[in-house]
């Protein structure tokens, strides 16, 4: 090879490894599912070396680009909030298909990656919408009447399971938590909604106090609709068999259980459709979730 073609060779290599996608870092997209229409939009941009290792004081640039329909291209403003971590603040003006082109320097290095996501217009029923899919395993509690209670008895229903225990020292916890349930069950009387395809179930995460007896009398002071309303208890290794497939942590000091305030929504299948975080949640997305009415 000639020195023309060896220097020629040299400067295309340099601009493959330069501009190219690097196999020593590791960048993940992750934005959300849903947006509003007019308000700007955040999406966390995570970079780390092959070792795993946050990298920072990169240089990020971002563009986007929807994958099958020609709207321009719409710069993304990046910042690094640490841990390896950068936010991308954007305002899309629809909802569809985008690829994302992540420009990043570190180190003398730059490197380009596409990550492609996908974001539909926020509305009552997907707002909450889950993207992991996610079962009803397989359990064996008692009900508030001592009847047992299995996986099975609660497939062919819409299922909205909470976790809460009676003796909670939290005003903002579990008494609202329960009072979901019951301002649900006064709106679907009024709206006169048929409730016998739904299934309300609150777990107690304090089944030693817990005892079908006072979930009984509970219920009965809480004025609940019974007909499809159950408070479950039982083995500690039942119920921890639901809190762990769902992501619910808890952990008891004394007479308090310090706990996760969720709201979980399943189809008649079992399946995991959507999820509610905290305890004071919109009435009204609960209600369109659960019956599909407005």
């Amino acid at each position: 090879m000639n020195r023309i073609a060896f220097f020629i060779m040299s400067i295309l290599l340099v601009i493959i490894a330069g501009c190219g996608h690097s196999t020593d870092y590791n960048v993940k997209l992750s934005t959300p599912k849903t947006f509003t229409p007019g308000k700007t939009m955040a999406m966390q941009i995570k970079i780390e070396d092959k070792q795993g290792k946050p990298v920072k004081l990169a240089k990020l640039k971002a563009n986007l680009n929807m994958k099958n329909m020609d709207h321009g291209t719409i710069p993304v403003t990046v910042e690094e909030i640490g841990d390896g971590k950068y936010i991308g603040i954007v305002n899309l003006p629809m909802q569809g298909d985008w690829v994302a082109n992540i420009i990043v320097e570190h180190d003398g290095e730059k490197f380009e990656v596409e990550k492609e996501f996908t974001v539909e217009v926020k509305t009552a029923v997907n707002a909450h919408k889950v993207t992991t899919q996610t079962a009803l395993p397989d359990f064996k509690l008692i009900d508030e009447n001592g009847n047992t209670v299995t996986k099975q008895g609660l497939l062919g229903k819409t299922t909205v399971m909470t976790f809460t225990y009676l003796n909670c020292m939290d005003p903002n916890a579990c008494p609202i938590l329960l009072g979901n349930f019951n301002s649900l069950q006064q709106k679907i009387k009024t709206k006169g909604i048929n409730s016998d395809h739904l299934l309300l179930v609150s777990v107690s995460l304090d089944p030693e106090n817990d005892t079908p007896e006072v979930m009984k009398e509970h219920a009965q002071k809480m004025n609940f609709e019974r007909s499809y309303l159950k408070m479950l208890t039982g083995d500690m290794s039942e119920i921890k068999k639901l809190t762990n497939t769902l992501g619910v942590h808890f952990e008891k000091k004394g007479a308090e259980v310090l706990h996760d305030n969720k709201t979980f929504i399943f189809d008649s299948s079992g399946n995991l459709t959507h999820e509610f975080t905290g305890s004071n949640i919109d009435q009204e997305e609960l209600f369109q979730v659960v019956t599909g009415k407005e």
